[in-house]
Order: C-alpha cells, then sequence, then structure tokens
C-alpha cells in the first residue's frame, strides 16, 4: 500500500540510501536518506496500449505525476558561518565558505561541496554547487599521471595553475581555461571539472589543482531555506533538468547559516511506459536522464509474478449452447452446461435438454446439472463439485439406490436411498410443502442432503439437494461456486432471456490480495435469433483493450492478475477465456542502484506475493539451479509455484498437500552430499509472508529443530510448534 509515509531507505537499499557524515570546520552532520514514493495514481501496472501501439501490461508514470522524491536529512545541520569574500563574517555576506569541500553520498554517489553561496547577500537563500566523478585527484602545475575509468586510461597534465584558473590535457586533448567549479567536456564525452586551486603567489610557493575525471557537476539553489517549497530546478552539467525540482531546508539567522534537508522531487514531464524486463532510465520518452537524480539508481520492471493459473472459460458449444469450464475442488476440470436458446430470445440454464440448477429451491429432475459447494468454509477456500443427477430406484424397491455423475472426476457416485422417518416442512418452488431427506453426498468434506420433491414411490422422482452444505432444504439461495485456485463464480437470472456470469475472488480474506479489492469479471449471456451470445455487463468495471493487428480479440486484466480474453468474431458467439492465477499476481518492481541485488521468486505455496526480505548470498529463480540438490538453499514459495521447492519436497499430484489454511512453515531438509535446503512457505500468500517474516527475523524468535510452524495471532507472529 502505497501511502504518504511511504518511503525506502538503508534498511532495504543499505549501499544505495545509507546513512552518512558530512563534516565542516563548524562540526560532524549525520545524515540519514530515504526514496518516497507518495501518490497512488502514478507508478502503477496497468494494461495499456503505449504510444506504439503496442498493448500489454505496463509500468505507467503519467505526465505531471511524481516518480518519487528523495530526502537526505541532517539529524544535526549542516552548519556555516556566514562570511564575505575575504572570509570575515558578514550578515549581508555571500560565502558560506565552511561547507566547501565537505563530502556527501547521495544515492551511492560522493560529491564534494565546491562552491557554498548565499546568492546575492538575500537572507534564506543558497546556492550549492556539488561535483562528483569516477577520478577525484590532486596535481601539481607541470605532473602527469594515467588513470583507469571502465577499463579505458587518461593520462591527466596540469598545464598551468594560477590564482583563479586552471588547464589540464587529457590523452593530448587541452581544456578550456576552468575556474573553481567549472566543467568541460572532452570529445569523447568525458567530463573534466575542477572542485579547488591551491595558488601561493610567491617564489617556491604550491601551485596544485583538485579535480574530478567523468565528472558529474549539479547545482542545488532554493530562494527560501526557511520555508519547506521547492523554487527552483536542479541543474547537472549546467542544464536545467525539467521535473526534477530543489528544497534545500534549513535556517539562516544572518550570522550562521544551517542546512537540516536537501530534497529533490522527481516528476514524469511526459507519459513513461516502462515494459516488463525494462527499465525507467531506459524508457524513450524520458529525455532527460539525469531526472533520476545522480542517475546512481533506477526502478525497474519485471513483469507480473508467475504463480501459476487454472483456466476458466466460457465457450460455445455449437451454435445454441455455452459451457463454463472451470477446476472443481479436486483439482479435475470440469465442462458445465451453462445456457441454452430454447427460442429467439429465450435462455435457460443448462443445454438443448436438461436443465442448470443454480438455485436450492428450484426441483432437479433427472439428467438435470447442478454444483454443490460447502459455505461453511472460508469463501476462496470453498470446494465446488459439478454433478448430474443419474436418476433413482423407488424407494420400495429391493436395496434402492440413487446415482449421480460427477463432471469432474467423470465417476458414478451412487448412494443407497434410506426410507424416511420425518417430513420436513419446506417452501420449493415447484410447490413441495413437505420434504423428506433421502441421502447424503459427501464430497470435499460437505455433506449435502437430498431430499424427494415428488413422490419417491416411482423411480427417477425429482429432488432437492443441500447445495450450500446446511440442513435446510429449499432455501432461496444460490451458493455459487468455488474453483480450486479460489475464485468465485456465481450464476445467476436477470431480466427475460438474459443470464449474468460473474468470476471474483469475492472473499471478506483480506490476506487473499494485497492492496487494491479484486475487480470482478462480469458478463451477460442471452438469446437472439435462437443463437446465444455474451457480451460485458453494462457494469463492468474493467477496460478491454483490442490490439492494432488482433482485432478479435480484447484483453484485460483484473487487480487479481486474472488475464482476460475475450474473443469477439464478427458473426460467431462470443467466447471468454480467463487465466486465473492460484495465487494473486504481483507486480515485480525493483529499485536498483549499483551494489544492489535482487531476485523474483516463487513466496507462496500456491503463487507469488510481496517478499519479506530474507538476507542471503546469491539469489536466483527455481529454474536458473539446474540440481537444487547440490547445493544449500533457502527455498521461498510451496510446491505449487516454487518448482525447486517440489522437488526438494517430492511433491505429488496435490501440491497442497502438507499445508494448511492459516500456518506457515519452515523446515529444514537434507538433500544429499552434505547439503541442506529450508523451506519457507504457507498454505496462502499471508502465511508464506508470515514464515519469511519469521525467518528474516530468526533472531527474535529462538529458532530450533528441523520444522517450525508459524502463526499470526492478535497481529503477533509465533512459532506455534518445533519439531527436532
Amino acid at each position: 500500500t502505497i501511502t504518504s509515509s511511504s518511503f525506502i531507505d538503508s534498511t532495504e537499499l543499505p549501499v544505495l540510501l545509507g546513512s552518512g557524515l558530512a563534516s565542516t570546520a563548524k562540526g560532524d552532520a549525520p545524515y540519514d536518506q530515504r526514496l518516497y514514493f507518495e501518490f497512488t495514481d502514478t507508478g502503477y501496472v496497468q494494461n495499456l496500449e503505449d504510444r506504439n501501439d503496442v498493448t500489454a501490461d505496463f509500468l505507467y508514470f503519467g505526465s505531471g505525476k511524481q516518480i518519487a522524491r528523495y530526502e537526505l536529512e541532517f539529524t544535526t545541520s549542516l552548519e556555516s558561518d556566514v562570511d564575505d569574500s575575504s572570509g570575515t563574517a558578514d550578515t549581508t555576506g555571500d560565502y558560506l565558505t565552511d561547507l566547501e569541500d565537505s563530502e556527501i553520498t547521495m544515492l551511492g554517489t560522493t560529491y564534494t561541496i565546491v562552491t557554498a553561496r548565499r546568492n546575492g547577500n538575500k537572507v534564506g537563500q543558497v546556492k550549492l554547487l556539488l561535483m562528483g566523478g569516477a577520478i577525484r585527484d590532486s596535481l601539481l602545475e607541470g605532473s602527469t599521471k594515467t588513470y583507469t575509468i571502465g577499463g579505458s586510461d587518461y593520462e591527466v597534465s596540469v598545464d598551468y595553475v594560477d590564482a583563479d584558473s586552471a588547464k589540464l590535457t587529457v590523452n593530448g586533448e587541452g581544456t578550456r581555461d576552468m575556474l573553481d567549479g567549472d566543467t568541460d567536456k572532452l570529445s569523447d564525452g568525458t567530463v573534466v571539472g575542477i572542485s579547488e586551486i591551491l595558488y601561493q603567489d610567491y617564489s617556491g610557493g604550491v601551485h596544485q589543482v583538485t579535480f574530478f575525471l567523468g565528472a558529474q557537476k549539479l547545482e542545488l539553489k532554493d530562494t527560501d531555506s526557511n520555508t519547506s517549497a521547492y523554487s527552483n530546478e536542479l541543474k547537472v552539467d549546467d542544464e536545467t533538468i525539467d521535473g526534477a525540482t530543489v528544497d534545500i531546508q534549513g535556517s539562516d539567522d544572518g550570522s550562521t547559516f544551517k542546512i537540516d534537508k536537501i530534497v529533490i522531487n522527481m516528476t514524469a514531464d511526459d507519459d513513461y511506459y516502462v515494459p516488463a524486463g525494462g527499465k525507467l532510465s531506459e524508457n524513450s520518452e524520458l529525455d532527460e536522464a539525469d531526472l533520476l537524480f545522480t542517475r546512481g539508481w533506477d526502478i525497474e520492471y519485471r513483469g507480473l509474478s508467475d504463480t501459476g493459473k487454472e483456466d476458466i472459460n466460457i465457450k460455445a458449444s455449437g451454435s445454441d449452447d455455452y459451457e463454463l469450464v472451470f477446476t472443481d475442488g479436486k483439482g479435475n476440470e470440469v465442462e458445465l452446461p451453462l445456457a441454452n436458446a430454447v427460442s429467439d430470445s429465450v435462455l435457460r440454464f443448462g443445454d438443448t435438454n436438461d436443465d442448470l440448477i443454480v438455485n436450492e429451491n428450484n426441483s432437479i429432475t433427472k439428467d438435470d446439472y447442478f454444483v454443490v459447494t460447502d459455505v461453511s468454509d472460508s469463501d476462496g477456500e470453498r470446494q465446488s463439485f459439478a454433478l448430474r443427477y443419474r436418476g433413482a430406484d423407488k424407494i420400495t424397491a429391493d436395496s434402492p439406490v440413487i446415482q449421480f455423475y460427477d463432471l469432474g472426476s467423470r465417476d458414478t457416485i451412487e448412494r443407497t436411498l434410506s426410507a424416511p422417518t420425518t417430513q420436513t416442512s419446506a417452501a420449493c418452488s415447484d410447490g413441495a410443502a413437505t420434504v423428506s431427506e433421502l441421502a447424503q453426498i459427501k464430497l470435499g468434506g460437505g455433506t449435502f442432503r437430498v431430499y424427494n420433491t415428488s413422490s419417491a414411490a416411482a423411480s427417477d422422482f425429482s429432488i432437492t439437494v443441500s447445495l450450500d452444505g446446511d440442513s435446510t432444504p429449499c432455501e432461496n439461495t444460490n451458493p455459487g461456486i468455488n474453483t480450486k485456485a479460489g475464485a468465485s463464480i456465481l450464476i445467476q437470472n436477470a431480466t427475460t432471456g438474459h443470464a449474468n456470469v460473474t468470476v471474483t475472488i469475492d472473499t471478506p480474506n483480506s490476506e487473499d490480495y494485497d492492496d487494491l479489492n479484486p475487480t470482478e469479471v462480469n458478463y451477460t449471456l442471452y438469446a437472439t435469433s435462437g443463437e446465444v451470445r455474451l457480451k460485458k455487463a453494462d457494469d463492468s468495471a474493467l477496460t478491454y483493450l483490442v490490439p492494432d493487428e488482433d482485432s478479435d480479440n480484447s484483453y484485460t486484466y483484473t487487480t487479481y492478475g486474472a488475464h482476460v480474453r475475450l474473443y469477439s468474431p464478427s458473426g460467431s458467439p462470443q467466447e471468454v477465456f480467463i487465466d486465473y492465477p492460484l495465487e494473486q499476481r504481483l507486480p515485480q518492481i525493483f529499485i536498483t542502484g549499483e551494489g544492489v541485488t535482487f531476485s523474483e521468486t516463487a513466496a507462496s505455496t500456491t503463487g507469488a506475493v510481496t517478499v519479506q526480505r530474507i538476507s542471503v548470498g546469491a539469489t536466483k529463480l527455481a529454474s536458473e539451479v539446474s540440481n537444487i540438490n547440490a547445493v544449500s538453499s533457502i527455498l521461498v514459495g510451496g510446491p505449487c509455484a516454487n518448482s525447486a521447492a517440489a522437488s526438494v519436497m517430492g511433491t505429488g499430484a496435490d501440491c497442497t498437500a502438507g499445508f494448511t489454511p492459516g500456518v506457515g512453515l519452515v523446515q529444514m531438509y537434507n538433500v544429499g552430499g552434505g547439503n541442506v535446503a529450508m523451506l519457507v512457505a504457507g498454505y496462502s500468500a499471508g502465511d508464506t509472508r508470515n514464515a519469511a517474516a519469521v525467518v528474516a527475523n530468526y533472531q527474535d524468535f529462538g529458532l530450533t529443530g528441523s520444522k517450525m510452524e508459524v502463526k499470526k495471532v492478535n497481529n503477533q507472529l509465533t512459532v506455534a510448534t518445533s519439531t527436532q
């Protein structure tokens, strides 16, 4: 979640944003660094069409919107006396001499304050000229020395040094006569800068110049440091950087100038589309790379996390039927007859001959379809099974049975009919006032009671089933479908000849998704001219994009990471194909800089989530390790999404086996050759985060043994068990 206080600092990026110390004659000034990301309407991933008409998921920064805000805060003020040009204290002076030659490291690059001025003796105004570079050195007049930058040698000679300027020759190419704080660019693009001139005007006096090779010069200017407001844009090598504004906060009482903060706000000056695998610095619309202050960092988008997926499809079966494809509670693919065009404008649930019963108070006749869902489980974790009533013996027959066909397993379920001892009052839609429980269907831990709604004295009598798994028959309820991955599918009547189908992760458990409430995928089915058709529901909140080269298809993503393809060929039934993730797919966005490493790893039993940082050595994707048993490793994420974890655990067909909702797991495995693997995983995204947090902060939990179960109780992490 991004809020006004969201930032990263040395905790996340110790090299890029490490704390530092600036020293002057007035004393030491420790400082901390932060990068803030403050606005929710920019820097997000969305399915978009870029300037080149490419339709894909992009990390998007809108023109005029903040990219980031850099802040360097001195915990003890950086101070200087206010002097005149001779170094004498003067309330009208422009010189902040004590600041000059002090060093500050910002975003991994060390800069020297070359000049510091109050800018025309105006109280509160300040202009700092800083210089950093690959090489900083001092040479006497007439000296020569060779330096190596990026594999190239640079021979530097000091031609002359006078009272206020110096001239250098680099690889035979002379610079212009440069003053303190000046830069010059060589023909190969290398920048040379002067940061200090020492000239003793007497015989034998020192003539020395301090210079930067491969230099970058920054100008930070603020017209009122007594307030927190941006008044000037950043200058880099004398060029104004559009969108990068400067705020230097402190105080000026006329005798002492104090700096408390240096703030750079970076705002996009165009629309930036960063593709999967791309960097913001490489974006073609980013005209000035220096908008990323110091160029020492970057924002990379590595695409959406790969969690694995299941298919949810609404497919045409001929011209007058639709079927729904989903994965049931046992992981079997189901093809459920969904809708049939009875006539020109009349639609019904089911196929040409038989109905699909979605409401519990409707009677089920022989060969009708229905779905049972035990609603006693949490939504998103319920198991659903699609069944077909295949008939029953009359209750007076010898050993009477009732039969159902499981559309997922393709098995026949046969249950013995028991003569009822009591009748239950009911209000079934066919007018039955009382019903009798004759059998029970037990699937996925749920019990679904079967009642007759017509006389059981005749075979193949009509029935009703407690579709929601409770003990009350003929309720006016539609329990819907929960897929194996936790998607909720609701099939319901709309107006005459229409039906609505909604796919969502509709669950009250916020641990199942990050930040944004998942968006629904909903469609309307209808009959026209004796054929079935499908369209986006009128209240759909999703935006579908049609690629230029693929006019028959439109695409969208939900905030849960489900990828949706709506196939709409001219003159044919429309179809929907949804790649539904096993866990929420999250954008993999990284702030990177020199010395920073990162990896994208699956982070839960059934998917990938925001990863809890665990300090380790090399980090790799599971696909990058050819033999996980040949190394010692920490495996983040369970076997459903992490092939290395599956190999170590020896997982079978049910990749969730051994995991319990609400419990994170940290377990050690001996993998041979003296190597061990530590599994950090959980049943859900939140469970994996909890386990990873315990490992990352192992010193706080006193971990022992070979297996630990992690739970969150009253918002506190606890190690529930420890097995030696």
